[in-house]
């Protein structure tokens, strides 16, 4: 029968840190975007994902994503980035609505 020791214990703390840091991480990582090789996801990567992180449309619900666009809309001119087209725009709502959250 093996003793339990303070100095055996104190020996495996790195790895008990790693073990327990890797669990951590895994469990936030980003899930891929749904359809993500479609033209809208693709837009919306390359317009939206330019300034923060493309979030998963499923975060939000069709309505919040309508309101939500408009929003980003402002604060891309505050910020000097170039608007979204007519098209672009209706492109994008169309991808995050289509694959919108329930609630």
């Amino acid at each position: 029968m093996r003793v339990f020791r303070l100095a055996d214990f104190a020996r495996s703390l790195p790895t008990l840190f790693v073990i327990a840091l890797l669990l951590a991480l895994s469990g936030c990582a980003r899930k891929a975007l749904p359809d993500q090789s479609s033209p809208g996801a693709q837009l919306y990567v390359a317009r939206c994902g330019h300034c923060h992180a493309a979030y998963n449309p499923h975060t939000m619900t069709a309505d919040m994503w309508r309101a939500q666009v408009p929003m980003m809309e402002d604060k891309m001119r505050q910020a000097s980035v170039a608007p979204l087209s007519d098209t672009d725009r209706e492109q994008i709502l169309d991808y995050l609505t289509a694959n919108a959250g329930q609630q």
